[in-house]
């Protein structure tokens, strides 16, 4: 549970900081596509080691916790068990997988810029409006995946968070062009 959790967050944290660095790339007069990527790379980066490092902070402490409570009802140590190995293996997955969250992100979300510096879009706006399509549907699919864990109407829950990106990139777009 406090996997899907962190993983949702970190999801949602890394494409809501790639779609401020499109916005803010996007409206300048002579946008690089070098800055944009190694902004958003960099970022990306930064939330992986980030929350890498605090979902593995967190949840040591809480196995801590639980393995005393454990220790406690069964009045003996578990040291020499299978349960600190299990709980250990399971803290270095969810860190792993929150470590590399961000980076998926940047990956899909890079790929029209690394097609118009490669030429094969024609303008840098086209190419950071893909990109922010890209994060949009991110967050989408994110939110199906939410509402079909809760069995509540999936469609639902991703129209809704794709309302929230698509006017949170819409509204960074305007203040940025209007700064």
């Amino acid at each position: 549970m406090l996997f899907r959790r962190y993983f949702v967050n970190t999801i949602f944290d890394s494409t809501f900081v790639v779609l401020g660095i499109l916005a803010a790339t996007s409206a300048e007069a002579e946008p690089s596509v070098d800055f944009a990527l190694g902004a958003l790379f960099a970022a990306c980066l930064a939330i992986g080691v980030s929350t890498g490092v605090s979902v593995y902070e967190a949840e040591h402490v809480e196995d801590e916790i639980r393995l005393r409570r454990i220790e406690r009802a069964m009045l003996k140590s578990l040291a020499d068990t299978g349960i600190p190995r299990s709980f250990r293996m399971s803290r270095y997955a969810t860190s792993l997988v929150n470590f590399l969250a961000p980076l998926v992100v940047a990956l899909v979300t890079s790929l029209p810029l690394l097609m118009f510096q490669a030429r094969l879009l024609p303008d840098f706006s086209v190419a950071a409006g893909a990109s922010g399509g890209l994060g949009i549907l991110i967050i989408s699919v994110s939110g199906y995946y939410l509402g079909k864990l809760s069995g509540k109407r999936p469609w639902r829950k991703a129209g809704r968070m794709t309302i929230v990106a698509f006017l949170t990139f819409s509204g960074l777009l305007a203040i940025e062009h209007f700064l």
